[in-house]
């Protein structure tokens, strides 16, 4: 066995572990053929215990029996101890190729294993590290720097094998796939699809939940742009081609040439607020609490609308807010206004109820003229091929009253910050269509 020093193998405790902060230290026994005297590897002081068994001088429990029947014909023999033999041998000096699954306890990261080197890639924590890896006898050696940890490994199959580390953690691994894995490559997260499915990730394992809310399990392999699902217990697997559309959408193009859309979907509510992918929404489905209330428009408009207006006035376009921020208490003071003078059903087409106008927001403004006599003007041509530059996008376009619930605005801007702004006006998309949410009141 090789000598580690006491504070590389501290270093490497700490280095390794930075990619295992799930695992438990010690994990349940597993049962691995071969490990007779149950410490969790393969070697040669199991082959002492068997041939004391086969001599008369050693008996074995339940356990130990089931491990010492390596070739599964139900009987202890001298057949299973050239099998146990083989299996010490084929363990030393030998490296594994490709991408791995290792598996501890059920918490899972994945061995993108070359020539002597490894990248071990833990969706848990979102983080990748590069190793060199060797072997000496039944060891196998990682090394970073100067930080060093080993680990035994037993080879079970030529599709998987066992590490036992020196921390006392169990390893399990299984073959997945010949190309390499990356940490940029994983898709965690919720995406709903066009075909009415979820994808619910988990670095490369996850939940699938079709239309009729049927649900599997499955890993999937990137390599690329090409994705290969590997959908429960079976060997059923869909593969297709990436194309990354923005950073919220990309499409598979399945081995079937049909296409599917993958929308990522998070939604979060926080103090009553709702988040999608983190932006803050109020629609009519989406309401914010009656006690938000930022009291102003946000600075980080605020200030992109400055900047905006003061290059409109370069190209002799004058621009103002008529109406920014409303408070809960107004803006249901003015729905409540509208309601009475034309009703409700005209009302909720250009007006939002309380805790549903994105006024509230301190991120939305209405410009110049919160009416259709602004639709043509020189004002509202500018505003609608310029606002994008500056983080705006015009909330409720023509033609998508369905979707966002309100009749066109072209005078209504919403601010999301200039990346995102860009992405959505680059779609074509309204807000809601962006994130795939909708946009109906309830009752």
């Amino acid at each position: 066995m090789t000598t580690i020093n006491k504070a590389a193998f501290i270093a490497a405790l700490i280095s390794i572990a930075a990619f295992s902060t799930a695992y438990p230290t010690f994990a349940a026994p597993i049962m691995l053929k071969g490990d007779i005297n149950r410490d969790d590897m393969v070697s040669v002081s199991d082959m002492v215990v068997f041939r004391s068994f086969l001599l008369g001088r050693y008996g074995l429990n339940e356990t130990q029996t089931i491990a010492a029947d390596i070739n599964g014909d139900g009987a202890v023999d001298s057949t299973d101890l050239s099998d146990l033999q083989d299996i010490i041998l084929e363990s030393r000096n030998k490296l594994p190729i490709g991408t791995w699954i290792g598996d501890c306890a059920g918490s899972k990261r994945y061995f993108s294993f070359g020539s002597g080197t490894v990248s071990i890639v833990d969706p848990n924590i979102g983080k990748s590290q590069f190793f060199t890896v060797e072997n000496e006898g039944d060891l196998m050696i990682f090394r970073s720097g100067k930080a060093e940890m080993s680990a035994f490994v037993t080879w079970d199959s030529e599709l998987s094998f066992v590490l036992r580390w020196c921390n006392g953690c169990t390893e399990t691994f299984r073959y997945f796939c010949d190309s390499k894995t990356e940490i940029t490559d994983l898709l965690t997260g919720r995406w709903v699809t066009s075909q009415g499915r979820t994808f619910e990730i988990s670095g490369l394992s996850g939940k699938l939940t079709d239309k009729s809310g049927n649900v599997s399990r499955f890993e999937y392999a990137p390599n690329g742009e090409n994705i290969t699902f590997h959908i429960g217990s079976t060997d059923n697997s869909i593969s297709g081609k990436k194309n990354v559309n923005d950073s919220m959408h990309f499409t598979m193009t399945w081995s079937d040439s049909t296409s599917e859309k993958f929308t990522r979907q998070e939604i979060e509510v926080r103090d009553g607020i709702t988040y999608v992918n983190g932006i803050l929404i109020a629609n009519k489905t989406y309401a914010l609490p009656a006690d938000y209330n930022p009291g102003k428009i946000l600075s980080e408009p605020q200030s992109a609308f400055d900047t905006m207006k003061a290059d409109a006035a370069k190209d002799g376009i004058y621009l103002s807010i008529v109406s920014g921020f409303r408070s809960y208490t107004y803006q249901g003071q003015l729905y409540s206004s509208y309601v009475n003078r034309d009703g409700k059903a005209a009302a909720d087409t250009y007006s939002a109820r309380a805790g549903h106008s994105e006024h509230q927001t301190g991120l939305a403004m209405d410009i110049n003229n919160a009416g259709s006599s602004f639709n043509n003007t020189k004002e509202a041509k500018w505003l609608a091929a310029n606002c994008v530059k500056y983080g705006f996008i015009i909330r409720y376009p023509l033609g998508k009253e369905d979707i966002t619930g309100y009749q066109y605005e072209s005078w209504h801007v919403r601010y999301l910050g200039r990346e995102l702004a860009k992405e959505v006006a680059d779609s074509g998309l309204t807000l809601e269509e962006f994130l795939c949410i909708d946009s109906k009141y309830k009752t």
